[in-house]
């Protein structure tokens, strides 16, 4: 890995980076542990009657220490992480999004409730068919905003760990400030303890953000509402989907429906404004508003090459004004604030989602949007979330 990484220093696609150089150091230092710990697993495993062979065999799997890389968006953590994926000489490896591991653990579990098995503790059969399979595990974006996955996570992970797998992470936060503010945190506790006993936590969090710096202002896959964006739109389309559309036709580059389109997502209909083989287009209030989750956005991605947005509106900054009644005596207060819930919170929170999963399966994104990426959220609530979202939508220009 540190010749590749070299490698690209001296073709001048990455720059020096003091935080990158220590990250990789580390990141070398743990790849021959674990291919050394490989290599002696393979040889415990050939026949042998010597006795004391047979009593050392049936040790558990070594731990070998993972590695938790933290710090700002755009500072190279999943760079890294990747090169360090692609250049180990592991067979049995696994690298994936932090969202799809836990869908896939949550499916899992679902399965194995509907067999009805007699499981004592069905995370630790999860761990242990998973470390049957791989001895390192890596996945991106470390970040837990949901109760479900954080009540999980703690059993999950000391299950994980006790059988061997190593785990490679990147978040953009200390492993302190997972689920800040989330319910029912004290439960997450145990969470964090685990990776710091079983991860060495590294920043990588340099002065620079490298997806800013290789980004030229001038905007390939997002277009301005207010200087033709729709109609660009709708010309990119023609271009990508040629005469492969389906469901609708085209005419004079504007496009026309006889009757509104769905495309049926996990069992629930999205209304789309065009669609090919590899291409789909939506407006964003059919993609990022009512009941859609993380897992429509990963379906789309397993469909689609290419998926178009009209109309992404500014997330404004102002509150929403709410009323609350008390029950017990009966008072009434208008214009308390929900918590601090800014208008259009929830569609944001499912537009970052968008992007993280697009991001990671290298889905061409293009939109149409009120205001410029700098501008697009105006709140308080989801801006250390959006930073990511920001940083990632710049250099998904160069897709």
């Amino acid at each position: 890995m540190l010749e590749k990484y070299q490698q690209l220093l001296r073709q001048n696609v990455l720059c020096e980076d003091k935080a990158q150089h220590n990250a990789v150091q580390a990141l070398v230092k743990l790849s021959k542990q674990l291919v050394s710990a490989e290599h002696n697993k393979t040889k415990s495993k050939k026949p042998s009657f010597d006795f004391l062979s047979k009593i050392t065999t049936n040790k558990t799997k070594p731990i070998v220490r993972g590695l938790y890389f933290h710090g700002r968006v755009g500072r190279g953590k999943t760079m890294l992480m990747d090169l360090f994926y692609k250049n180990i000489s592991l067979k049995k490896k696994k690298r994936i999004h932090f969202h799809r591991f836990m869908e896939s653990i949550h499916q899992e579990l679902k399965q194995l409730s509907l067999t009805k098995s007699a499981i004592d503790n069905p995370l630790e059969h999860i761990a242990k068919r998973w470390a049957s399979e791989i001895n390192l595990l890596c996945f991106d974006e470390f970040f837990v905003s949901d109760i479900g996955d954080a009540m999980l996570l703690s059993g999950l992970f000391e299950a994980f760990f006790a059988s061997g797998i190593t785990l490679v992470t990147t978040s953009n936060c200390q492993p302190e400030q997972l689920y800040r503010n989330g319910l029912q945190r004290e439960r997450f506790l145990p969470t964090i303890n685990l990776i710091n006993q079983f991860c060495q936590v590294m920043s990588i969090d340099g002065d620079i953000d490298h997806r800013l710096t290789n980004h030229s202002q001038r905007h390939k896959n997002y277009y301005f509402s207010h200087l033709n964006g729709e109609q660009l739109l709708a010309d990119r389309f023609v271009q990508l989907s040629a005469i492969n559309t389906d469901d609708t036709t085209l005419k004079g580059n504007n496009l026309e429906s006889d009757t509104p389109k769905k495309i049926t997502i996990n069992h629930r209909e999205i209304s789309y404004l065009g669609k090919s083989s590899k291409h789909i287009w939506f407006d964003f209030f059919s993609l990022c508003s009512g009941p859609r989750s993380q897992r429509d956005y990963m379906q789309l991605a397993d469909l689609f090459d290419t998926v178009l947005i009209s109309n992404v509106p500014k997330f404004g900054g102002k509150l929403i004004p709410a009323v609350f009644s008390g029950v017990e005596d009966s008072y009434q207060r208008s214009g308390v604030l929900m918590g601090g819930l800014r208008q259009l919170d929830d569609e944001a929170r499912r537009f970052i989602a968008l992007v993280d999963e697009f991001y990671d399966r290298n889905i061409q994104l293009i939109v149409s949007a009120d205001v410029d990426i700098t501008e697009l959220y105006q709140g308080q609530q989801l801006s250390f979330e959006f930073q990511r979202c920001q940083s990632r939508l710049f250099e998904m220009q160069n897709y």
